[in-house]
């Protein structure tokens, strides 16, 4: 059986609502591909500013041994 990573690496999506409290996480996609499409619907359907940005998120599937 194929051990599983801690961390998914992938693309973060950022929102800058403009409130003074600067960029908000929104979504996680592990493909470059996937992750320029949500940027896509999202720029069509939100006049704020995006960003994405490389990052990690733990695994959900990650189990530890021992425990």
């Amino acid at each position: 059986m194929k051990k599983e990573n801690k961390f998914l690496y992938g693309y973060k999506l950022y929102i800058d609502y403009g409130h003074g409290h600067g960029w908000e996480y929104e979504i996680f996609e592990e493909s470059f591909s996937e992750m320029k499409k949500r940027k896509k619907e999202y720029s069509e359907n939100c006049s704020y500013p995006l960003k994405v940005s490389r990052g990690r998120e733990e695994n959900p599937r990650y189990k530890k041994e021992g425990i």
